[in-house]
């Protein structure tokens, strides 16, 4: 945008130290990356195959594996920019040609000046763009598909098909303040809170028709990222294990220290690498019941609020209790709610529902534990790797190379993890020109 701007002028500008969004589960190495990809995938299709009640063993996971190599080297360099996002963008405009000058170096009263006036016209441009869309006039359906098919589109049409689009996503009025919160990221956090309520019955449907529409699409064949990035069962599964739910009741004040906190907070810890790569929260034992509970309900768009430090004068503690938000999710969702029902009620039975519902339930701590769950909690501190089994996922190059020197010749990029999928021990093992994981006949902790 900067460079858009031909004039000679000055740019006031400000950035955040670091990004807001990250590539996969926010990991900078290419291994552990493609890691969490495989993993996810591969309890994805763990759970959705007897939820589904149907045979996933077909799907190939291994669609262009160099395109897959790219994505992680590519993603692993943006989740470090994000780390230091401030500094990489200045790096980048010095890059460009650009003098920086830091404010803090500049007049204290004109940048003080320049920054108030900055953020006021902000807050002025962008209310106003959120109430022309708000303000713009409704499109039928065949009006917005029309719209969508076009590429030059003035500024009234793009209004016109952002309004259309927010309805037909909430399905309530588009309101300024209904577009400030998609903007934010409201939609996903909404999902997640009604298909882990009113629309649990429905998700595995959902699911297995967006791992339809992908296997069609590619032939029997699936990339990964997209495919783990379209399943909400495992993240939705995760979070009714830790029993997230128990936190929104009224009137209940709860306390770090309470005996059900505490053993909330011992089981997220315990599966904080798997909340790490479905949630994107990072979980840490240093951290307090009422902190983590905090982050998780973060995902639904939800909080616990502040009470007050109640208690003996020398040992007082924060208290905080739920209150249930006045923002219309109760609407959006009685309107999410009529539409898959009339949706079920074309295609699938209601006895059919409440099976699957059953047979998912009953799989769910195995496959959170076997599949999902990664031992780098075990520690690692550092491994001896010899590799004799399994060469024929790393290429018929290296299977020569073996027969000629004895051993294979790699650098491991990360930590052992365990596949209890396929019940073996892997690691990713950078052989120059690519990572690959493969089989550990061995491992010796250092």
């Amino acid at each position: 945008m900067l460079a858009r701007v031909r004039e000679t002028v000055d740019r006031h500008i400000w950035v955040r130290e670091w990004g807001m969004s990250v590539v996969g589960n926010g990991s900078t190495s290419i291994g552990g990356l493609l890691r969490s990809q495989h993993v996810a995938t591969q309890a994805n299709i763990a759970l959705l195959s007897p939820a589904d009640n149907d045979d996933y063993s077909f799907v190939d996971q291994n669609f262009q594996p160099e395109s897959l190599q790219t994505w992680g080297k590519r993603g692993s360099v943006i989740n470090v920019e994000m780390r230091r996002y401030r500094e990489s963008v200045l790096t980048g405009l010095a890059e460009d040609g650009y003098t920086v000058i830091d404010a803090d170096d500049a007049d204290d009263d004109e940048s003080g000046v320049v920054i108030e006036s900055v953020k006021a016209a902000s807050v002025e441009l962008y209310a106003a763009e959120c109430q022309a869309i708000a303000d713009s006039d409704e499109l039928s359906p065949t009006e917005l598909k029309k719209l969508q098919d076009k590429r030059a589109k003035t500024k009234t049409e793009r209004h016109q098909q952002r309004k259309a689009e927010l309805f037909r996503r909430y399905e309530i009025d588009v309101t300024p303040d209904l577009v400030e919160k998609d903007d934010d990221g409201w939609y996903p956090q909404l999902r997640m809170h009604y298909y882990l309520t009113l629309g649990r019955e429905f998700l595995t449907n959902r699911d297995a028709k967006r791992a339809a529409a992908q296997l069609e699409a590619g032939e029997n064949s699936i990339w990964k990222p997209d495919f783990n990035k379209g399943q909400l069962l495992p993240a939705v599964l995760l979070l009714e294990n830790l029993n997230l739910l128990q936190f929104l009741t009224p009137d209940v004040q709860l306390r770090s220290s309470d005996e059900k906190m505490l053993e909330f907070k011992a089981l997220a810890v315990t599966h904080r690498h798997v909340i790490k790569n479905y949630l994107n929260v990072s979980i840490s034992e240093k951290l307090t019941s009422i902190a983590i509970a905090q982050k998780l309900l973060a995902k639904i768009d939800l909080k616990l609020d502040y009470v007050g430090r109640l208690g003996k004068r020398e040992n007082r503690e924060c208290v905080y209790q739920f209150v249930a938000p006045n923002d219309q999710r109760d609407s959006i969702f009685r309107q999410w709610l009529n539409r898959d029902e009339a949706t079920k009620s074309e295609s699938v039975s209601v006895t059919n529902n409440i099976e699957l519902q059953t047979q998912v339930t009953g799989t769910t701590s195995q496959i959170l534990e076997e599949v999902v769950s990664n031992p780098q909690g075990q520690a690692w501190k550092g491994l001896k790797l010899k590799l004799q089994q399994g060469l024929d996922s790393i290429g018929s190059s290296y299977s020569e190379l073996i027969s000629k020197v004895g051993e294979a010749v790699g650098v491991a990029d990360d930590e052992p993890y365990w596949n209890g999928y396929l019940g073996q021990w892997q690691v990713w093992v950078n052989f120059g020109s690519e990572c690959r994981s493969v089989v550990c006949d061995w491992l010796v902790g250092v």
